[in-house]
């Protein structure tokens, strides 16, 4: 019993730690460019999250990396030695490796237009910091060389690849540029999870997960924690639980229609994230997560646009036909909004459509431990725990529908009447805020900080 307990114990311990500061997915990027008479010294950082380390499967490699930090004068490249490299890992989420490197490097110079590029990893997000050291002229350091990030999800990570500098061996007799700003940082960087429920660093299943020995008692408690750990998730922000509420509300369901959409939304989660996760083992090279999630985010916000504007139509056209009766204990005027099963499906679908990194975290741990099927049976039972808490909230909605009064007298009221359509619009605005999101037009972790 201790035992379980302790092991009970840990599991609520997890919900406490926070994730990777900028997001399972990230590549951090930090140069500083220390100007001196006879030239100009680098130091460079990538800080690699779980995701990214586990794609490199330890192919890296520094020369490959410094030649892709492109330096010019005057237009002409000049060519960076290497004094040292700094490998260090760490352990992360789901007990997978993050990986830090800090090279060192120089290049003669003489006087002219300096410009550096930082050409690596384009297009992937994470924090891209450029520092410019002049002796009495420095630009702001602010994650000192990516080993501070700030905590206020309001502050925008910096994307900083290029910087020029106007430069002779006199230090304080030219001017010096500011970096020039890439566009602006993806949207799924700036609302990463950590909301109870995320898989992160030192966790319960992070620790077990680290364990090539894992017994079948230790494997069932971690098929537990991953239970628990997606039904919090399904808590945090998102996650459809509004738009399941305000469909089954509106169109009279039950609570058979309650556990079809949970259904729905278990398989297509665990699809979605089992087929990322194989893109992620065999298509690194073509996958990049941070833009895949996004895009699935958008077909998901359109479905359920699509799903709302249907009911709308329905809707509106029995409300203006007068409705159609239904019977309870008394004579009731609701108009009766109808569910059909590809309704159903499609609101399922898109609710669960947008794969979430704590279940490929867990999914990747297990198979970088050699046990791929236990990696789907972790990712089966996150995604289930997050299906029964919409299913309760459906279940929620409805029992709270019938505490609307009923009477005949109630029920004639223009507004009960249209509640179905109103719960339409609902669906539709719900939609639009989920492409908005998706397409990094708003940021729903801004508001909520």
């Amino acid at each position: 019993m201790s035992f379980i307990r302790t092991s009970l114990l840990l599991t609520a311990l997890s919900f406490t730690v926070l994730a990777h500061p900028m997001g399972n997915f990230s590549v951090n990027h930090y140069s500083r460019l220390h100007f001196r008479q006879a030239g100009v010294e680098l130091t460079y950082v990538l800080d690699l999250a779980e995701i990214p380390t586990f794609q490199l499967q330890g192919a890296w490699r520094a020369e490959e990396w410094v030649s892709k930090l492109a330096l010019t004068r005057n237009g002409r490249p000049v060519a960076w030695h290497i004094r040292s490299v700094t490998p260090k890992t760490t352990d992360g989420a789901g007990g997978m490796p993050i990986l830090r490197v800090a090279i060192e490097a120089d290049a003669p110079l003489e006087a002219g237009k300096i410009e550096y590029r930082d050409l690596n990893f384009p297009g992937r997000a994470g924090w891209k910091e450029i520092v410019v050291d002049r002796g009495l002229q420095v630009s702001e350091d602010i994650s000192k060389a990516l080993t501070v990030y700030p905590t206020d999800p309001s502050v925008t990570p910096p994307q900083d690849l290029t910087a020029t500098v106007e430069w002779s061996p006199e230090p304080l007799t030219t001017a010096m540029t500011t970096p020039e700003p890439a566009p602006a940082a993806s949207s799924f960087v700036a609302q990463q999870p950590t909301a109870p429920g995320s898989v992160v660093r030192g966790d319960f299943l992070s620790r077990m997960l680290q364990k090539r020995d894992l017994g079948w008692r230790l494997m069932l408690i971690c098929v537990a924690a991953a239970f628990g750990l997606g039904a919090m998730h399904a808590l945090s922000p998102g996650h459809g639980k509004t738009i399941v509420a305000a469909y089954l509300v509106g169109s009279r369901g039950t609570a058979k229609h309650a556990g079809l959409l949970g259904l729905v939304v278990t398989f297509t989660h665990t699809f979605t994230v089992f087929l990322l996760g194989i893109g992620v083992l065999f298509f690194q090279q073509y996958v990049v997560p941070e833009k895949i999630i996004p895009t699935l985010g958008g077909i998901s916000g359109l479905s359920i646009v699509v799903v709302g504007m249907s009911l709308l139509y329905r809707r509106t056209r029995l409300l203006l036909g007068g409705g159609r009766a239904h019977r309870h204990r008394e004579h009731s005027h609701i108009i009766e909004g109808e569910i059909t099963p590809t309704s159903l499906i499609a609101l399922g679908v898109g609710g669960g459509l947008v794969p979430c990194p704590s279940a490929l975290i867990l999914m990747l741990s297990a198979i970088a431990i050699g046990r791929a099927g236990f990696g789907l049976l972790l990712l089966i039972a996150f995604s289930s725990g997050l299906a029964l808490v919409l299913m309760a909230i459906g279940g929620l909605a409805l029992y709270a529908r019938h505490l609307l009064p009923d009477g005949r007298k109630a029920s004639r009221h223009p507004a009960f009447r249209l509640i179905p359509v109103f719960s339409s619009v609902v669906v539709i605005v719900l939609g639009l805020a989920i492409t908005a999101a998706s397409a990094g037009w708003i940021q729903p972790m801004r508001f909520l900080s």
